[in-house]
Order: structure tokens, then sequence, then C-alpha cells
């Protein structure tokens, strides 16, 4: 729980800091919610605990990360922000931080087992599972959930945000490079890319959403 939140304030400070300093075109990257839920995800990928423990500290990692920003905002460089924003970017962080900090668990527990079992269970499948040309199991999932927020990020970018194109395209870039380099096996990789646009689908109905919340 410690390393979670000194994580989530270094982040959230971090974030403030770089936002309010890299040019217009890169300072998307700082304040990014794609890059949020990763870090989510690599403190649990690298604390190693069950998917339980994960979620709980997916969700301190995002809510310190809020509380360093905002507390930075405030009190260091005098900015405040609508009620409005603050609870969209809570509820962002409720659901968000679970959710990449079990996948982050997952992913993990794969690349210990050699990314043998299925998305309901832990290790172990069976023979003729191993003959087929794809196989959806939870590190799979995982990564494609990694690469499917920053697609779903990187073309909110390009499509809705005129001066961010090339923050968007090195984020597409990246959802591109994540199942090749983050996948156990060359079977694992064929599965990520196939759930990546599903996946990808969901998250740009997200920021969508967000959108509508934020301007509402």
């Amino acid at each position: 729980m410690v390393v979670a939140l000194v994580v989530g304030l270094g982040l959230g400070f971090l974030t403030q800091h770089l936002q309010a300093h890299l040019p217009g075109n890169w300072n998307t990257l700082a304040n990014s919610g794609a890059v949020w839920v990763i870090f989510a995800f690599m403190v649990t990928a690298g604390l190693r605990l069950p998917a339980g423990w994960s979620a709980l500290l997916g969700f301190l990692t995002l809510m310190s990360a809020l509380t360093g920003y905002y507390v930075s905002a405030r009190f260091i460089d005098d900015v405040t922000s609508s009620a409005s924003t603050m609870a969209v970017w809570l509820v962002a962080a409720i659901v968000g931080g679970p959710v990449f900090g079990v996948a982050g668990s997952w992913w993990e527990a794969g690349g210990a087992v050699g990314s043998t079992g299925s998305w309901w269970s832990t290790g172990g499948e069976s023979q003729r599972s191993e003959t087929r040309l794809w196989h959806v199991s939870r590190p799979v999932v995982a990564v494609a959930l990694v690469s499917a927020v920053l697609l779903a990020e990187g073309i909110y970018l390009l499509w809705h945000v005129d001066n961010k194109h090339t923050s968007g395209r090195v984020e597409v870039v990246f959802a591109i490079f994540a199942p090749i380099s983050l996948s156990h096996t060359t079977r694992d990789r064929l599965t990520g890319f196939l759930l990546l646009l599903p996946l990808a689908l969901l998250g740009i109905a997200f920021y969508g959403l967000f959108d509508v919340l934020v301007a509402s």
C-alpha cells in the first residue's frame, strides 16, 4: 500500500509539473488517462500480489495520483479545477484503477506460468487447447487492455483535439507495439491483436462519454 501511495503521489506531482512545462503537442502525454492506468498496471505487476490486492492497489495508485495532482495544482501552482472535472477523474480512478491493477497481476502471473491459463483459471490447459491458433488467457487480456487504452486515447487525440496529433500518433504506435513486446508467446501476440479492436472501441466510447460529462 505504501508503494502504491508513493508512486501515485509522485505521478500526480510529476503530471502537474510536466503539463505546465512540456510543449503543447506533448503535454497531453503528461496528463494522460492512458499513462495513469498503465502506472497502476506497472505497480501491481511489480508487486506480484493476488488479484484482490492488485485491484485495491490499482485504485490507491490512481487516487493518490489525483491527490498529488490537485494538491500540486492548488498549493504550488495556484490553479483551481472545477468540481465536475474532479468528479469525472474520480470515477476514472474508481473504474480504471482496479481494472488495470488486476491486469498487472494477471500479466505478471502469466509470465511466471508461461501464459498457459485460460482467462478464468490460474493455470494449466488441455492438450487440445495447445493446438489452437489463438487462446484467450489472463495475460493476453491484460496486454490487450494496455494496448486498447493507448489506441483509444491516440485515436481520440487524432480525431477530436486539433493540436495534439503528434501525441496521438505516438500512442497509436505504442498501442501496436504493446502486444508484440509484452506478450509471452507468438499465439498470445495474435490473440492480443484480435482482442485489441473491440476493447479499443469500448475505450473510444468511454472517451466520448468523458467529453460529454466534462462539457455538462
